[in-house]
């Protein structure tokens, strides 16, 4: 690299001379610059040309016995080591300069003052050497040698630059961060490259970088000013943006009134258009898209399905149970959307939304089949929003998708049906709708609370809202009355023992699949039951004598629950009913729901017991169903039911530690985030939730890391290999059971972890913000099994 730059340093000098020649032009005609730092940088960029030029022809007079030889090389060195103290006072004048403009010389201004004297105390010596040959010497054949005391000539350009590296320092806050890299670099970068000169006779290296930071000076000095000059711009736009909202405001009212119009052909759409706009303008935001942008993809969605008012709304109510014929009709909401919008040539993008909204990002759309980035980048994002009301909202012939429902479509259609940054970008806000306050339906609530009163005609006529059976004793009291009008002559309360996302019963197909319904039977309060997805199920019937002192029938209900069983005890009219039904496994849930047939339940009233200890005693009816009777490795197997209810043993994170185990969906598992999560944390036992638990990291092997960022910033890539397929292919892959493979680099304040599952390779970088001593993790997930987990560096 030396002998690089001896070779080609006139080349080098010649082209930095050019450069700050050129700067110094800029800088004389810079109005944008204040008068004195235009001043300071003018003088400092002439004498590093000057510097650097006639260090250039001392080099090339050098050994030249002409006249002009004897004579340039003897006045080009002079002015070499001269203008070296020019330049750091250039510098100085500079930084006085900012950092009078930067809040005031105080407490530095003797600093600054001793340099303007050492850097012309440095000239003197400059001077004086010439009568002396103290600094260097010329020979008979003219040629530069370095004097007794050349090293005295690198003081003062390496103390004074020290000197004003202090003052710089104390400044730090005030001074802008580019200029502050900039004084930095010219500082110790010259420096450096003289103690290296010291030892590389032959080169001017500390010149040539002296003259490289004075460019680098005032490419930061522009950008500062550059910097100042967009704040006055945005300030001046503020007036502009306060005019245009009042605008905005009223095509807002005048658009919102029309679209309102639309959507109020068809029942179940009302609303539709604006809440879409709403969507799409917070995924746009998520995106980090501007404000024009973000109001631009509002407008265009809000007019997505402007094409409608000239669909019939025979085909409209239709919705998913269209006819062929019908569908072509309805596909032609497109083109009359596309006529209606073309017409705004003032706004040509809001045709996007109306003609593209349709078309998927693998080319199996329509009007045009368009594929990936053909798609105009508003009509991604909206057809992303366009889908998430469509499932969120409550429809003819299905109820609203539950948000975690909505996020597992929006997951397994990322890459085919939408762009994959949009529907991740819309995951991410459906995680964090407590800050976007996303509505769950349209006007339904999940947790509407229990009926006091239910009236019962035909069975299944009418079904409570669920109560959950959990670990603690639940009781359920009421009164009955009967309904004489039964055509049957059969009249009676009844429970229905069942699961689903939303605590609720279901009959329709769509909704079963939707919303994971599985019944596990019905039981009569005659004793009769009818057993359907449990495992087993036993009645004991006892006579007793009733003890109520009420007139009409009253009966008590009692439930607990211990792993995948639950006792039901109904208590009422003489008799006692004890039922143990056996789940599936213990990662189901289970409801109650009351029902009945020709009779009035009144007076619902629900209790939980505060002793979360106290339960129900029920006797194993079946046997318990495991999924880890697996070979054990280092660490013990563990089945995980429910999201991370169990976690295995934690381990100190060591770097280039490898983790290898097996990993089995349970076959309850229905979403893709059923499987292994590695959690990183710390905490003063070393285990999950000990004290001063932090989390550092969640990183699930379907692709997410769900760790909140107030203790680390957590940097997540995933892909997909040829190994993936699909979501479906992945997820049966993972219920028949796959090996994972996890690796760990452990840095100085970070930990990068490598996972593979099934095809999907993640790789996330933890950056911990307080480093504790030891970081450790542990496996766990959600309905999934973890079986032979071996640990090895």
């Amino acid at each position: 690299m030396v002998e690089f730059l001896i070779n080609h340093q006139l080349n080098i000098m010649l082209a930095l001379s050019s450069v700050c020649a050129t700067i110094a032009l800029f800088v004389l005609i810079a109005r944008a610059i204040p008068k004195r730092r235009r001043v300071a940088l003018l003088l400092l960029e002439l004498s590093s040309m000057f510097l650097l030029y006639f260090d250039r022809l001392a080099y090339i007079y050098s050994g030249d016995m002409s006249h002009t030889g004897y004579v340039m090389v003897r006045v080009s060195n002079f002015l070499v080591f001269f203008l070296t103290n020019i330049v750091i006072l250039s510098l100085n004048l500079y930084l006085i300069d900012v950092i009078r403009g930067a809040g005031g010389l105080e407490g530095v201004a003797f600093r600054l003052n001793l340099c303007v004297i050492l850097s012309l105390l440095g000239d003197a010596f400059v001077i004086l050497s010439q009568f002396t040959g103290f600094y260097y010497y010329f020979d008979e054949l003219n040629n530069y040698h370095r004097g007794p005391g050349f090293i005295l000539c690198y003081v003062f350009p390496v103390v004074t630059p020290l000197i004003q590296l202090s003052v710089i320092l104390q400044k730090k806050d005030r001074i802008a961060k580019g200029i502050y890299i900039s004084l930095v670099l010219f500082i110790l970068v010259p420096v450096l490259a003289s103690v290296i000169q010291i030892f590389a006779y032959g080169l001017s290296l500390t010149n040539i970088c002296i003259v490289g930071m004075a460019v680098l000076v005032y490419i930061f000095a522009l950008f500062d000013i550059n910097t100042k000059i967009e704040k006055a711009k945005r300030r001046e736009i503020e007036y502009l943006k306060e005019e245009r909202l009042v605008m905005q405001r009223l095509f807002d009212q005048t658009a919102a009134s029309f679209v309102n119009a639309v959507d109020s052909k068809d029942t179940f759409t009302k609303g539709h258009s604006l809440r879409v706009a709403k969507y799409a303008k917070i995924i746009a935001q998520t995106c980090g898209k501007n404000e024009k942008e973000c109001d631009e993809i509002y407008y265009t969605a809000l007019l997505h399905d402007i094409g409608k008012v000239g669909i019939p709304e025979s085909v409209l109510e239709k919705g998913e149970d269209r006819t062929p014929e019908e569908q072509e009709i309805y596909k032609n909401v497109t083109t009359i959307g596309d006529e209606i919008l073309s017409n705004i040539n003032e706004y040509p993008y809001l045709r996007d939304g109306a003609h593209y909204v349709h078309e998927r990002y693998d080319g199996k759309g329509y009007p045009e089949g368009l594929k990936g980035d053909e798609i105009p980048e508003n009509a991604r994002i909206i057809a992303v929003a366009d889908y998430y009301d469509l499932l969120t909202s409550k429809k003819k012939d299905r109820d609203h998708y539950p948000q975690f429902m909505v996020r597992e479509e929006m997951v397994k259609a990322a890459g085919n049906r939408f762009d994959p940054r949009f529907a991740g970008a819309m995951v991410s806000i459906i995680d964090s709708d407590v800050d976007y306050k996303l509505r769950e339906n349209n006007g339904d609530d999940f947790e509407v609370k229990l009926e006091t009163e239910l009236y019962c005609k035909e069975y299944r006529s009418r079904v409570s809202r669920g109560i959950l059976i959990d670990e603690t004793i639940t009781k359920i009291d009421f009164d009955y009355e009967i309904d004489k009008g039964s055509p049957y002559g059969f009249f009676g309360p009844s429970i229905i023992v069942f699961d689903s996302y939303d605590g609720r019963i279901h009959g329709d197909v769509k909704n079963i699949e939707v919303f994971g319904y599985m019944e596990y039977g019905e039981i009569w309060f005659d004793g009769n039951c009818n057993s359907t997805n449990a495992r087993n199920i036993e009645v004991t019937v006892t006579d007793m004598q009733s003890s109520t002192s009420k007139n009409i029938p009253h009966y008590e209900i009692m439930t607990s629950r211990y792993e995948d069983h639950v006792k039901i005890t109904i208590i009422g009219e003489g008799k006692k009913i004890d039922i143990v039904l056996a789940l599936p496994d213990t990662s189901k849930y289970a409801y109650i729901g009351l029902a009945g047939e020709y009779c009035v339940l009144r007076n619902i009233v629900v209790e939980t017991s505060e002793d979360s200890k106290a339960q129900l005693p029920i006797e194993r009816i079946a046997p318990v169903v495991s999924y880890i009777n697996r070979l054990e490795s280092d660490l013990p197997n563990i089945q995980i039911d429910r999201n991370r209810s169990v976690y295995t043993e934690s381990v100190g994170v060591e770097d280039g530690m490898n983790v290898i185990f097996h990993s089995m969906s349970l076959p309850s598992a229905k979403l893709v985030w059923h499987c292994p999560y590695v959690v990183l944390f710390s905490s003063d036992d070393g285990k999950i939730d000990g004290p001063n638990y932090r989390e550092y990291a969640l990183v699930k092997l379907s692709g997410e890391n769900d760790c909140d960022t107030i203790y680390a910033e957590n940097i997540m890539t995933n892909n997909q290999s040829s190994e993936f397929g699909d979501w479906d292919t992945w997820e049966k892959k993972n219920k028949e059971g796959v090996e994972c493979h996890i690796s760990f680099r452990k840095k100085k304040n970070s930990i990068e972890l490598a996972a593979e599952d099934a095809g999907i390779i993640i790789r996330n970088t933890t950056k911990i913000k307080e480093m504790p001593k030891i970081v450790y993790f542990a496996l766990t997930g959600d309905e999934c099994a973890i079986t032979d987990i071996r640990i090895y560096k």
